[in-house]
């Protein structure tokens, strides 16, 4: 079910929530990402950026926040670079976070929609609301695997590549996630299905601008198949 914004309206402190921002090559939307979490209230020892092997200043401006990156040398993916921000997170005893994408499609003001549910779900996905203004390759892409979720789990899932979710880490106990790459944000709906998990929906904005899409439809598309083939037999 996707609630809307007036129904949901609730204030909570987020100190005592964290943030998990998977970056590739994000120097020129990963500061003022970090710059809006601040002033909404998130502390900098709670934003976990996971920088996946950048090539540009994204480590630079991320320490100059005064924030610590957790650094891969080379890039691993952005389900490595998710697993590796979870764990991090719950080593700092941290039971709840957000994901974000580092490419600015998200707008942080849009967290309280999230908030107002979080006490009914384990996990809480965005639905976007103009698929239509995305790329065409990519919202294929994006029906195609939202599709096959859906059946493999026998529940409708309207957008499972959006980035933007809240995640209570507790599922991390039970739920092992085995991908590294796209494919990891559809495994961990599955397996959180599965495993009796809550999973819950709230429409958001997107902001799409020109930054480069790293996702690779072909090989991508060839991994996710691959994740969901597997799990027909788990």
């Amino acid at each position: 079910m996707t609630f809307k914004e007036s129904e949901i309206e609730l204030y909570v402190d987020v100190r005592k929530l964290g943030v998990v921002i998977p970056a590739f090559n994000a120097g020129k939307t990963i500061g003022d990402l970090i710059r809006e979490l601040i002033i909404y209230g998130f502390r900098k020892d709670n934003i976990i950026v996971v920088d996946d092997g950048s090539k540009d200043n994204t480590n630079e401006i991320v320490t100059n926040f005064g924030l610590k990156v957790v650094n891969h040398r080379k890039n691993k993916g952005k389900g490595a670079a998710l697993k590796d921000g979870f764990y991090t997170a719950k080593t700092k005893n941290l039971k709840e976070v957000f994901t974000l994408d580092a490419d600015g499609q998200h707008k942080v003001s849009e967290i309280r929609r999230f908030i107002g549910l979080k006490g009914s779900y384990d996990l809480i996905i965005g639905v976007r609301d103009d698929l239509l203004r995305m790329p065409l390759l990519r919202r294929l892409v994006n029906r195609t695997t939202s599709l096959v979720v859906s059946l493999i789990t026998k529940k409708y899932v309207p957008d499972v590549q959006c980035g933007f979710r809240y995640v209570n880490l507790e599922m991390f106990d039970i739920i092992k996630l085995k991908t590294n790459n796209y494919e990891t944000e559809s495994e961990m709906v599955i397996k959180a299905i599965r495993n009796k998990y809550r999973l819950g929906f709230v429409q958001i904005t997107t902001v799409y601008n020109k930054e480069k899409s790293y996702i690779d439809p072909f090989v991508d598309t060839i991994r996710f198949i691959k994740m969901a083939l597997e799990s027909l037999w788990r």
